[in-house]
């Protein structure tokens, strides 16, 4: 199949890409589909990743990708979407069959400039809607439906909470997840399939209600590509945890979960879903963002402070993973300064390790029976399973 005849999928928003991208994919390759995935973390044809390092994917990476994928048989393309494609010109003479959007979160953004220049790039995003293209946004998103100004003969799906939304959720359990999803309206798949309106139920090996807002939109983009109710419903409960996305590293005397926090949003959601985990103590594990500028980490630390004061038992350490982030990762003084700055206004009481081993190995220190130690963070926490692994190993 030519690369011109996938169909693609672009995956956008702030938060929940990953998540959703890897459902979607994990559904289509229990149908035998043969698809393709591609972000800035991994790339895989049919299951198999690519070695290459594709972290800074540019547009001749996306023609190398075009021919592999060609010689691979791929039928359906899915991509996360970075904000950073625009400047690498990532998406050029890209064509999406569909765009699902997880939600856009402005909220912490407090510069009017810097909001507008978010939003215009989620707009911009839609540029690369085929014409025949279908959007599938939340409808309990606000900042989504400003996406539908510019908007014209596009066939819009929504999914969320709201009874307003052409798939939506009820009998909702948490931890780990359950509801029925609901199929209010008939839709059309691409390939012709008429679904009536109908309640389906789901069960996953995942915790959060912004994980059932990621199945929800995961579940209305394969739906209609023609995956049947049934078979979404059987490939979710299958589905194992997603590597960094509330991860369980180890589940036996106490708990350790792993969260690629790197923004106000997405503490906010793995806070959120923290409150329904059965623990004792808690032990809250941050590697500072590097390299991303200082109001970030303030507002990041801000988010902490305000959490660690309502939940239970908690213990906070910090640390700038100098052990094993790359230079362009490396937390700046300035960024640490301004970070450190809001948990003293907050009175907030903190422990602080430079490097990654070392924080981890004081957690496992205070870990006790039926305790909960999250790891958050970004690339400074990629190693932060190895290494905790590492020193559970040594500590038996």
């Amino acid at each position: 199949m030519l690369f011109e005849e996938m169909k693609k999928i672009g995956i956008a928003g702030t938060n929940g890409k990953t998540t959703t991208a890897k459902m979607i994919y994990h559904v289509l390759r229990e149908q035998g589909v043969y698809v393709g995935f591609i972000s800035k973390e991994e790339i895989s044809t049919n299951g198999e990743k690519l070695e290459t390092d594709f972290s800074h994917l540019n547009i001749e990476n996306i023609f190398y990708l075009s021919d592999e994928m060609t010689k691979k048989n791929v039928e359906i393309i899915i991509m996360e979407i970075d904000h950073s494609f625009f400047d690498k010109k990532v998406l050029q003479g890209m064509d999406f069959d569909m765009i699902v959007y997880t939600s856009i979160e402005m909220d912490d953004i407090k510069n009017i400039d810097e909001t507008k220049k978010y939003m215009d790039l989620q707009k911009d995003i839609l540029s690369n809607l085929s014409h025949k293209g279908i959007l599938i946004i939340n409808t309990d998103d606000k900042n989504s439906f400003k996406l539908l100004e510019n908007i014209k003969n596009r066939l819009i799906i929504t999914y969320g909470f709201s009874s307003k939304a052409t798939i939506t959720a009820s009998s909702i359990e948490i931890a780990p997840i359950e509801f029925n999803c609901c199929i209010q309206r008939g839709i059309t798949s691409l390939n012709n399939i008429d679904l009536e309106p109908m309640e389906v139920p789901i069960a996953m090996n995942f915790i959060g209600k912004h994980n059932v807002y990621n199945a929800l939109a995961a579940i209305t983009a394969v739906l209609i590509l023609g995956i049947s109710p049934e078979n979404v419903r059987n490939a979710l409960k299958e589905l194992k945890k997603i590597k960094r996305r509330m991860y369980k590293i180890q589940d036996n005397e106490y708990q350790i979960i792993d969260d690629r926090c790197e923004n106000p949003a997405s503490f906010e959601v793995v806070f959120e879903a923290v409150q329904s985990v059965d623990y004792k103590k808690l032990t809250i594990v941050n590697s500072i963002i590097g390299n991303k500028g200082i109001e970030l980490n303030k507002r990041n630390a801000r988010i902490i402070a305000n959490w660690i004061k309502g939940l239970k038992s908690a213990k906070l350490i910090t640390t700038c993973s100098i052990d094993v982030v790359e230079d362009e990762d490396q937390v700046s003084e300035d960024e640490k300064k301004g970070f450190y700055e809001v948990l003293r206004e907050d009175e907030i009481v903190y422990e602080h390790k430079e490097r990654l081993e070392d924080a981890l190995n004081s957690a496992l220190s205070h870990a006790g029976r039926k305790d909960l130690i999250l790891l958050l963070g970004g690339r400074g926490m990629d190693q932060g399973e190895n290494l905790i692994k590492k020193l559970l190993k040594e500590k038996k």
